[in-house]
């Protein structure tokens, strides 16, 4: 009895057979094991992602939130929406302008963030220039670049489109960058430039090192090559339903006094050097005006005006 008790014990196949399923319990306990923590840890990479992509997200819209409004006169974002993969994120968004109540799309533009350094991506629509002509500069979708012309600086030639309102439609809503003769204060405006609708004031914002670059270029480069375009121009909004030009001037010296670029950080110390801390006495260079063609007539002689230089021109309705 106790022989056939022993040699059951003992028996090969059956000890094989233990040892066979020992192993396969124990490779399937560490298979799972293996597998909660490479789902525990992609779960954790996966939160740890979103959350640090997230958070790129929203500090690159407000940057380019930040740089349309103090880059684009009656600019703003329409629409934004991002797609994230890992360690890099794409933000597509819209850049577009109100003209007159009317929001016109100028373009789309694509921006990326993330852990890894993104690829360089610049969309956009150039211009060109024949010999003799102004340049021609476009948004993406079309609509011309404003330029303008800063009052203290003597150019050899000034652009005057308001010469050029009877080529266009008289159903057509026109944009039009008036550059001054002279700064004015802003109580002036009314009186130099009445009966016309403005939708944004030009203000005397500039790094001095700017200021000589382009008065260096006027005195240097052809007369058609040489003026400010709408892009490196600051000011003020002036459109009907937020018409405070003293709360708008304040929101804008903000606006370059936190920026995270330190361009505008420089213009905002130069405003306080030069004592343009209060919308009263900040001088106003020049404005954007809209209507059609027959209400912009009207400013066809005026004195004031020493440039004119078309925007965006849509239908009215």
């Amino acid at each position: 009895m106790e022989d056939r008790e022993l040699d059951e014990i003992f028996n090969d196949d059956k000890l094989n057979m233990a040892i066979k399923q020992g192993k396969k319990r124990s490779t399937k306990k560490t298979v799972l094991i293996s597998l909660a923590v490479a789902v525990s840890a992609f779960i954790v990479i996966f939160i740890a992602n979103a959350v640090i992509l997230f958070k790129l997200s929203n500090e690159t819209f407000s940057y380019n939130q930040s740089w349309v409004n103090l880059t684009v006169p009656n600019g703003y974002i329409s629409k934004s929406a991002d797609s994230l993969s890992f360690l890099v994120g794409r933000g597509d968004y819209t850049v577009t302008r109100d003209v007159g109540g009317k929001p016109v799309v100028l373009e789309n533009k694509v921006s990326l963030f993330g852990l890894i350094p993104p690829l360089f991506i610049s969309r956009g629509r150039g211009g060109g220039q024949s010999a003799g002509e102004w340049p021609s500069n476009y948004w993406e979708n079309g609509y011309t670049k404003m330029i303008f012309f800063h009052p203290e600086i003597p150019y050899k030639e000034y652009k005057n489109d308001l010469n050029e309102l009877d080529k266009i439609s008289g159903d057509k809503l026109i944009e039009i960058g008036i550059s001054f003769d002279k700064p004015y204060k802003m109580a002036e405006i009314p009186t130099i430039m009445p009966n016309v609708k403005k939708s944004w004031y030009w203000v005397d914002a500039f790094r001095k090192d700017d200021l000589e670059r382009y008065k260096k270029e006027a005195r240097e480069w052809d007369g058609k090559a040489t003026f400010i375009g709408e892009n490196d121009v600051l000011g003020v909004s002036a459109m009907a339903y937020h018409d405070d030009f003293n709360g708008n001037y304040y929101n804008l010296r903000e606006s370059l006094k936190i920026s995270k670029d330190t361009k505008f950080n420089e213009i905002y110390n130069e405003l306080v050097t030069e004592g343009y801390t209060d919308s009263t006495n900040v001088p106003i260079l020049g404005a954007i005006v809209y209507g059609t063609k027959d209400e912009l007539k009207s400013l066809i002689g005026n004195p004031h005006i020493k440039a004119a230089s078309f925007g965006v021109v849509v239908e009215k309705y």
